[in-house]
């Protein structure tokens, strides 16, 4: 399963325990009220007593679920409206599209209990308000504590959520009372422009020919004060470049990945955990790890007990490399960056029918590997396209729309120059290669970052 769905699964397992002890308590309460008022003759409004519990669990399981269990980390805000719309967009990973759609289903019980409870709340003028100042006080007490991040998004969310359960439960309360469709059928827009929304983005996404890069900005970030100094010449004609496929995996082929590399090492993994994009496979005994992309099979395995590296020669690496069945293509450039890190790289390197490129990087420690991370792909190429004008990608850098943005807006202000725009290659969400613009950005002589702007036209 999902770690992040584990995750969830034992949220509600320990809310929810919460929730139905309040629950236990309400009723317990109302027993004892109905006793009392049957010894005098009068009736008691079990219904409501019912739903009044059920309100009173839910916000004990809320407020347990958004301001306690967390570590405090700090005042943290976000005052970007989608900003984890498109973060869930760009990455279009589980957890990130079930960050959204909870933060909605959370106030959706809000939505329905309300109304059932108080018959002034069958006024949405009056619930979804309610919704709003409720999820605005506890992001108010998440910021106050440092236990969570004052988020416009949660906010939006949240009333969201409070505004679809409102609109569900008045149409079963007017079909209850047997309403014309005239009176209860406008309370389904909401819930059908929600359910088009999101159906429609994943639509959009399922016909998109390539797929979302990590490195898109998810807003736009104020760099006012920045002041940029371009130390290199750029192009506004704009040029073309091949898009390749590389070897993406599913969750079971994955599996068969790391049974056929752990065979071929002479290991075992017992253990695996599974994440959005990538499976980490362990075994806790010998300490060996092995984490495996499914987007184009790169992987970092992590030896438990190293071999010693007897030279640091092409060779040597590449023997010792193939004792662990971790092929190099021939015709990779070997390079040593220093006297722990060894290289061997591919500039989209033709063998048989695909081409090699990205790197193989080999971590030596005291003499002993202890890490391998292969990220060199074996790519098909797959179509010439169109790519940005270098110009164009360097205003959109310059305006702040790019992924990493944030870390030049805590340094303002601040003067930065560009000395460099390359082209290279990453990774999407549907596993093809594609083309991003690679900047190097110095601040005065010394290395600032690197900025990486998505290059085709239409991604």
């Amino acid at each position: 399963m999902h770690e992040y769905v584990s995750y969830i699964f034992q949220l509600v397992r320990q809310d929810g325990a919460l929730a139905i002890a309040v629950v236990c308590l309400v009723l317990a309460a109302a027993t004892v009220v109905y006793a009392v008022l049957r010894r005098q003759g009068r009736a008691f409004p079990w219904k409501r007593a019912v739903v009044l519990a059920l309100l009173a669990g839910y916000l004990a399981a809320l407020c347990s679920m958004t301001l306690t269990g967390r570590e405090a980390f700090g005042a943290v805000t976000n005052f970007h409206l989608f900003r984890a719309w498109r973060e869930a967009w760009n990455s279009f990973s589980v957890k990130n599209w079930l960050l959204v759609l909870l933060n909605v289903a959370a106030f959706v019980p809000l939505g329905l209990l309300l109304p059932l409870a108080f018959r002034p709340f069958r006024r949405w003028y009056l619930t979804v308000p309610v919704g709003f100042f409720t999820s605005l006080a506890i992001e108010a007490l998440q910021l106050a504590t440092g236990r969570g991040t004052f988020d416009v998004d949660d906010l939006f969310t949240n009333t969201l959520g409070c505004a679809l359960g409102y609109c569900l439960v008045m149409v079963v309360l007017l079909l209850h009372a047997r309403q014309t469709a005239r009176r209860w059928l406008p309370y389904l827009a909401c819930p059908a422009a929600f359910c088009l929304a999101i159906g429609g983005i994943f639509a959009v996404y399922a016909l998109k020919p390539y797929g979302n890069l990590s490195c898109a900005p998810s807003y736009r970030a104020d760099l006012s004060e920045v002041s940029w100094t371009l130390a290199c010449d750029l192009t506004d004609d704009a040029g073309t470049a091949m898009v390749y496929r590389t070897e993406s995996l599913t969750k079971e082929s994955c599996e068969d990945f790391a049974a056929a590399f752990a065979q071929r090492a002479g290991i075992t993994f017992p253990d695996a955990y599974y994440y959005d994009d990538m499976t980490y496979f362990a075994n806790h005994s010998s300490g060996d790890t092995l984490s495996v992309d499914y987007r184009d099979s790169s992987y970092i395995y992590r030896l438990g007990e190293p071999p010693a590296v007897l030279e640091g020669s092409e060779a040597g690496l590449r023997e010792l490399l193939a004792q662990l069945g971790i092929a190099v293509p021939e015709g990779a450039v070997f390079s040593q960056e220093d006297s722990e890190i060894y290289r061997f790289t591919a500039d989209f390197l033709p063998v048989g029918d695909v081409v090699y490129g990205g790197e193989l990087q080999c971590h030596v420690q005291d003499g002993f590997l202890e890490r391998v991370e292969n990220h060199l792909l074996a790519l098909t190429p797959q179509r010439e396209e169109p790519l940005l004008p270098q110009a164009e990608a360097y205003d959109r850098m310059t305006r702040g729309e790019f992924d990493g943005a944030v870390t030049f807006a805590s340094h303002q202000p601040l003067a930065v120059t560009v000395t460099a725009c390359t082209i290279t290659y990453q990774s999407d969400t549907k596993g093809f290669y594609q083309p991003v613009y690679r900047f190097t950005v110095m601040q005065g002589e010394e290395p600032f970052t690197e900025v990486r702007i998505p290059a085709l036209q239409s991604p």
